[in-house]
């Protein structure tokens, strides 16, 4: 009887679990396989998809200049959006922990989850209205006799680094208010009593403690900024060099769905490995700071 309950108890989650994984097998890994399956189909002279197999997709992406450009060009920037969303995460994140008003901890954390709950279209479409020639901050500027000529914000790399941080701050902030809330409030004070400055406590105490959350956001940051092409294509329109930008043309407006599948799966991949050699310095890092 005993037995039977016990083991009874051992299936119990995987049957809770099995809603789940059969909404992952159908929505995620049967689409990943069909769109791997695609991607090595061949086509025609006219895009028509054939019913052979080869790597000729696979062949185009990593012989083709413009696509590994664009490739390097995509990772550079996600690189670059990940670093910026950590570094002003922090004092966001500072703020959050150590606010010790119940009901302005709530407020600030409504400001930050708010923008989450906005369309990442309308949270572009708003970028446009700033940034354009005719927009607030050129209307502004030539207001204040600052500038004579409306200034060129729009259609460039820069405006859509300024976006993706914007819109995906939140993302950094979070894991790193989770590791700041994790270091006990005596530790920093029995630095301090021992001697050590401000300065040092910061380096030398919180600093390394943080570092998990910081590495958390980074990985989540670059992943979602590297398959990202919403914002790029509507601020930075559809010259920009990015990966994501050829997929959608490939894909929507040339119509050669095997390499856009080629694409997709190339990006993914360089994305999972690059995530996981993060991951992995992550894991070595928690190991030489907490020793497990």
């Amino acid at each position: 009887m005993s037995r039977g309950k016990v083991a009874g108890g051992a299936w119990f989650p995987w049957l809770l679990l099995t809603p789940g994984m059969l909404f992952l097998i159908a929505f995620l890994v049967a689409p990943g396989l069909l769109l791997a399956a695609l991607s090595l189909r061949d086509v025609d002279g006219m895009l028509m998809v054939l019913p052979t197999y080869s790597l000729s997709q696979y062949i185009t992406v990593f012989t083709s200049a413009g696509y590994l450009d664009a490739l390097g060009t995509t990772l550079w920037v996600a690189g670059l959006t990940a670093l910026l969303c950590v570094l002003l995460a922090w004092p966001a994140a500072w703020l959050l922990v150590n606010t010790r008003s119940r009901t302005w901890r709530t407020v600030l954390y409504v400001i930050l989850i708010s923008p989450l709950l906005t369309s990442v279209v309308i949270r572009t479409f708003a970028w446009i209205v700033l940034l354009a020639q005719n927009g607030l901050i050129n209307d502004v500027l030539r207001k204040l006799g600052v500038i004579d000529t409306p200034l060129a914000l729009l259609w460039n790399m820069k405006a859509v680094i300024v976006a993706y941080v914007q819109v995906m701050l939140p993302f950094a902030v979070l894991p790193l208010a989770t590791s700041l809330g994790e270091i006990p409030a005596a530790l920093p004070r029995a630095s301090q009593s021992l001697g050590a400055g401000a300065r040092h406590t910061f380096f030398h105490v919180l600093l390394p403690l943080t570092i998990p959350g910081m590495m958390s956001g980074a990985i989540i940051v670059f992943a979602l900024a590297a398959g990202s092409y919403v914002t790029p294509l509507l601020i930075g329109g559809r010259l920009q060099p990015l990966l994501p930008i050829n997929i959608y043309q490939q894909a929507l407006q040339i119509a050669n769905l095997p390499l856009a599948a080629a694409l997709s799966l190339t990006l993914l991949a360089v994305t999972a490995i690059i995530a996981a050699v993060m991951s992995r310095l992550q894991k070595q890092w928690e190991r030489r700071v907490y020793g497990h």
